[in-house]
């Protein structure tokens, strides 16, 4: 098989090509074999179904053994068997107790997370306050200043120590998780 690559000259390419900076080649491959387009006919003393080999998995060639040379147009395939398996199931090991208790801590938990998502939505709406105060009116710019302005850092240090509290609370869990299995 040879590869010839075709470049036309760069006179050529500045007259017919001026919006391309570089010439683009054109490849062309040529074999030496001849091709073979027609399927061989397959022996009428062969059967006509397929030998099943064991431990053969999923995109592997049929074996010489088999006795199948024949070769499978593009794009037909045969469709693979489909394997059904039973749903995953609850693990058995957890008792109604145990039940109850991880629900009401996972009803807890997600509490939590909605009144910190509350807070973190109150800081979000300070700031932007504090923010645009100067380019509102001259009372509203001392009320903010009186008001909102001491309680802003309090609430964000409340939040960070909140977030890293649970953070670690989470952590230990898992650490415990692990510990048992």
């Amino acid at each position: 098989m040879a590869l010839q690559i075709y470049t036309p000259s760069y006179l050529a390419n500045t007259v017919y090509h001026r919006h391309s900076l570089f010439p683009k080649p054109k490849f062309s491959i040529k074999s030496k074999k001849p091709t073979v387009d027609a399927d061989p006919t397959p022996d009428p003393t062969s059967s006509s179904k397929k030998a099943v080999v064991p431990g053969q998995g999923f995109g592997s060639s049929p074996s010489p053994s088999s006795g199948s040379n024949k070769k499978k147009p593009k794009g037909k395939r045969e469709r693979a068997s489909i394997i059904r398996r039973s749903p995953v199931e609850k693990p058995a090991f957890l008792t109604k107790e145990e039940e109850a208790k991880a629900e009401e801590q996972r009803k807890n938990e997600s509490a939590f997370l909605l009144a910190w998502l509350g807070l973190g939505g109150i800081i979000l709406v300070q700031g932007i306050v504090l923010a645009a105060s100067g380019f509102l009116p001259e009372e509203w710019d001392k009320f903010f200043v009186k008001y909102l302005y001491p309680s802003f850092t309090p609430t964000v240090i409340l939040f960070l120590a909140g977030t890293v509290a649970y953070g670690v609370l989470k952590y230990l869990e898992n650490e415990k998780l692990k510990d048992q299995k």
